[in-house]
């Protein structure tokens, strides 16, 4: 089975690139490659664990399905807070306290952990300095989770995994320093396509209800600023996102090459005034990481 080999970011000009993520399908091997890739990773760092955050949603739950699936060494946390539903809180706890490894078993860990007052008194701290909105609420809640997770990780000798994928990279729809962990198998892979490998994965569980939940759930991003992923990236369903990108690289690469005609200067146009394409091109600063300087005398 293949190691998925690291890769650096695409060029944020590089469409062939972007289409050929946007193209990949789901097959027996991918879901095969991500889970070998994972233990390679443990070993060859000299890693005891991944720690991962679930927080009912498709990304964590999949995750931690296939960890859980070839007891791969993790633990998992359900870190709810007050902007979390019922259904979230549910969810989450579900796939934290079924889906884990023999590992995580053996640590009597809480599978869930309420920080919903520490939150509030850090919100009231820092919204006493400036005020705050529903962004930066998102934002402190994000953040403090993986505070978390990262003094697990350090506490363990492990490492943070990141759940998030393709579509939100593409569109910037994740925050800094709140989402992005150590190791990240899905970030290139298309939101279609993992619903797909979670659909592969479920007859392949002792117990698939938790992930079954997870992938008829609306899709939304647990910080309480809107009540559907979907609506905050001005679509209807993630297919329909990918499909916008699929075209609008493809005329990107037309245009470099000079073959575009009239009525593809006109769609790019149209697609450029999307919230998909604007969330792109607004976002390329968080996709390329930290700025590095390189130094010169002067």
């Amino acid at each position: 089975m293949k190691i998925m080999r690291p890769v650096a970011v695409p060029a944020e000009k590089d469409w062939q690139a972007w289409i050929d993520l946007l193209q990949i399908q789901p097959c027996s091997q991918l879901l095969e490659s991500i889970s070998v890739t994972l233990c390679d990773y443990l070993e060859k760092n000299n890693l005891t664990c991944f720690v991962l955050g679930v927080s009912g949603g498709i990304d964590s739950s999949f995750l931690a399905a296939l960890l859980h699936r070839d007891d791969i060494p993790f633990v998992c946390f359900s870190l709810p807070l007050a902007t979390n539903s019922l259904s979230e809180k549910e969810r989450a706890a579900a796939v934290a306290g079924n889906y884990t490894s023999s590992y995580g078993r053996s640590l009597h860990l809480p599978a869930v952990c309420d920080f919903a007052d520490l939150y509030n008194d850090l919100h009231a701290r820092f919204s006493a300095v400036a005020p705050s909105n529903a962004i930066s609420r998102g934002n402190l809640q994000a953040r403090l989770r993986m505070m978390f997770l990262y003094h697990m990780a350090h506490s363990l000798g492990g490492c943070v995994v990141s759940t998030d994928q393709l579509d939100e990279f593409l569109t910037g729809f994740w925050t800094v320093h709140g989402d992005v962990g150590d190791v990240s198998p899905l970030q290139l892979l298309p939101k279609t396509t993992e619903y797909a490998l979670a659909r592969l994965l479920l007859p392949q569980l002792r117990d698939p209800v938790p992930l079954q939940a997870a992938i008829d759930a609306v899709p939304t991003d647990g910080l309480g600023i809107s009540s559907s992923s979907l609506e905050q990236l001005g679509v209807e369903s993630y297919a329909a996102l990918e499909a916008v990108f699929l075209e609008y690289f493809l005329l990107r690469q037309r245009e470099d090459e000079k073959k575009c005609a009239q009525q593809d200067r006109l769609r790019l146009e149209e697609l450029t005034n999307t919230l998909p394409v604007q969330r792109f091109l607004a976002s390329s600063f968080k996709r390329r990481g930290s700025l590095l300087f390189w130094p010169e005398a002067v």
